[in-house]
């Protein structure tokens, strides 16, 4: 069974073979350009032999474009910082224009895309990061929900913009060749009432992947923070769901009942600054593995693999889940 086959299953929630997994990271010191992007992405690849290659642009790229000033990069996630938000009060909000997801970031973002395409072509299956048009909204405007409360008229009228441009980018990232998207969110949780929820993350994001994914396709929905509003994400057109199962509920078996596509977890990353000996996370693995119940989990950090973790952690960790017995 080769990797297209594995995880098509799987985000089905089917039964399969083996145990798939997918590994990430942020490249920091690579992501700054296209190439770098691309050569941080293939070595990584290459080494760990991941059945899902995500692409993990530079945080905040999106962001940028729309006027954030972007500093140096966080020392744990490896993700970038915000060093000036273009809005400070609410007026600021008019500044808001349309941009060219074919320049700037956006289009590095792309031509990475382009690059790793001709390389992994029918080998892995690739999904291109695309941020929630809400969580680019919140990296312009330190004071987003506060602002939105007290003129949803005019903020609700400038996200349709930004939605716009994630639209377009996720459009144009599956005809550069990603077979799907990591549609990543951190405001579908308490952050929000219900009804801003459903509003400002759950109808754009519904929009955007209505508009720009097609049948061979695949959409997996990371729910960034605690508690997330799970039910309400079932709901949405994704295939898989991947969200901090080994720090909040809801806890991969009671996912499984609630969402019969793919789950993507297992791997609480964060807690292995602990670890001296790489080969200690053999354990926390296994147990995780064993007590899940039921089929469709692909193996996966539940956010993304700190920079603290070196490569023979990862290497342990891979060789541990590829033993894995179903």
């Amino acid at each position: 069974m080769d990797k297209f086959d594995l995880i098509k299953k799987s985000l089905k929630g089917h039964p399969t073979e083996k145990v798939p997994y997918a590994i990430w990271k942020h490249f920091p010191e690579f992501d700054k350009s296209p190439e770098g992007l691309f050569k941080a992405q293939m070595d990584f690849q290459n080494k760990f032999d991941s059945d899902i290659m995500k692409i993990s642009i530079s945080g905040r790229a999106f962001a940028s474009d729309f006027g954030a000033e972007i500093g140096g990069y966080d020392p744990v996630s490896g993700s970038r910082v915000g060093v000036k938000y273009p809005i400070e009060v609410l007026e600021d909000w008019w500044n808001v224009k349309k941009i060219d997801v074919s320049k700037g970031e956006f289009g590095k973002q792309i031509k990475a895309m382009k690059l790793i395409h001709p390389e992994v072509e029918g080998k892995v299956p690739t999904m291109m990061t695309v941020f929630s048009p809400l969580m680019v909204a919140s990296e312009i405007d330190r004071n987003l929900v506060s602002h939105y409360r007290k003129d949803p008229q005019l903020v609700g009228d400038q996200l349709e913009i930004i939605i716009s441009a994630m639209t377009e980018f996720t459009e144009t990232s599956i005809e550069a060749g990603a077979d799907g998207i990591f549609l990543a969110t951190q405001h579908f949780n308490d952050r929000l009432t219900t009804e801003e929820r459903i509003e400002l993350e759950f109808k754009p994001l519904k929009s955007l992947v209505k508009k720009t994914i097609k049948k061979n396709n695949f959409v997996v929905l990371h729910l960034h923070g605690e508690d997330p509003d799970y039910k309400l994400a079932t709901k949405l057109p994704i295939d898989a769901i991947n969200w901090h199962d080994q720090q909040t509920s809801p806890s991969l078996s009671e996912a499984r009942e609630m969402f019969k596509g793919g789950l993507l977890g297992g791997l609480n990353a964060e807690s292995w600054k602990s670890i001296s000996d790489p080969l200690d996370i053999v354990s926390l693995i296994v147990s995780v593995y064993e007590s899940f119940k039921g089929p469709g989990l692909i193996i996966a950090p539940g956010c993304v693999i700190p920079q603290f973790v070196n490569d023979s952690t990862i290497d342990a960790a891979v060789t541990t889940i590829k033993n894995l017995k179903k």
